[in-house]
């Protein structure tokens, strides 16, 4: 940092030269000072619409909350959130300054006129690389949407990529049109930050609910398994034991037999030990046994033949 000392040689113009250098470095000090607290609290209050998006349930909603949460929480006048449908950006839900005036009709025109998402948009660009832009559209000339420009009335915005699971689903526009201010590096930061935010609060939403899916196929799938076990069991209770079958189950031992039923009820080798108050090594010995006399290639193929082959006393 510059430090110029006062000297009493100096003529009075070069003393007045001096003090306007030390209050231009004040005020440079003071400037990147209030530019350092413009961007903490901007971020945090992205991270924060981020943390509330996350305990929305489907992605639908969050969706449909993540424009004005973030508008509430930023310096943005308005917050739009599109779809990307093929080559097409559909509007979903627009967030305003409270003093935006025809914000419906302003969705409306969007939603009636869909942007293509082709060469030489930046719109397209973002959508492909998954990375945040900000547009001048006086500048940006035919790489500024039209239909946006002329919905919105914009002079610059930003405008970031919205992902799950690897794929762009929509985009995310903001602008400061009604502060009469450009969009700038702070505001970019920001749509950073919370575009992947947003996208991480997509993902386990998608998750969320693929696992909810799982979920319910496996329960329908465990009841047609409970539901098919039960008529085999029946079926096979009815069914006459052969001579050779009744003389297998009759070779087991009493002890045989209980270590079979549990075996029946799934119980590991463990369980049955403790079950049965003897040692882990006792109950391998006895299935070991088990599957000798009955033939059984597994536990499974044991419990099987002893219902095929057993009168019902036994089964108990």
């Amino acid at each position: 940092m510059l430090v110029l000392e006062a000297s009493p040689s100096v003529d009075p113009a070069a003393r007045t030269i001096e003090r306007a250098l030390l209050e231009l470095l004040a005020l440079e000090r003071e400037l990147c000072e209030l530019e350092y607290v413009r961007r903490a609290d901007a971020l945090e209050r992205a991270g924060d619409a981020v943390r509330v998006l996350g305990e929305v349930a489907s992605s639908d909603g969050i969706l449909g909350r993540a424009a004005a949460e973030l508008g509430v929480r930023s310096q943005f006048d308005r917050v739009l959130i599109s779809e990307v449908t093929g080559d097409l950006l559909l509007p979903l839900a627009l967030w305003t300054d409270p003093g935006e005036p025809d914000a419906t009709g302003a969705l409306d025109r969007l939603r009636r006129a869909p942007i293509r998402l082709a060469y030489p948009l930046r719109e397209a660009e973002v959508a492909r690389q998954r990375t945040v832009e900000t547009v001048s559209v006086g500048e940006g000339g035919r790489r500024a949407p039209r239909e946006l420009a002329d919905a919105l009335g914009l002079r610059s915005y930003v405008v970031g990529p919205l992902v799950a699971q690897g794929e762009t689903i929509g985009l995310l526009h903001a602008d400061t049109q009604l502060s009469g201010r450009t969009v700038d590096e702070i505001d970019a930061e920001v749509i950073v930050k919370f575009t992947q935010g947003l996208s991480g609060v997509l993902e386990r939403a998608v998750l969320r609910h693929t696992l909810e899916l799982h979920r319910g196929e496996l329960q329908s799938a465990a009841q047609w398994m409970s539901r098919r076990l039960s008529t085999l069991s029946e079926a096979e209770t009815v069914r006459p034991a052969s001579e050779a079958g009744r003389q297998m189950v009759q070779s087991l031992t009493p002890r045989e037999l209980e270590v079979l039923r549990l075996l029946g009820r799934g119980n590991t080798n463990l369980e049955i030990a403790r079950a049965l108050v003897v040692r882990e090594g006792t109950v391998k010995y006895h299935v070991k046994n088990i599957l000798r006399k009955l033939g059984a290639t597994s536990r499974a193929d044991a419990v099987s033949r002893f219902v095929r082959s057993s009168s019902p006393e036994h089964v108990r």
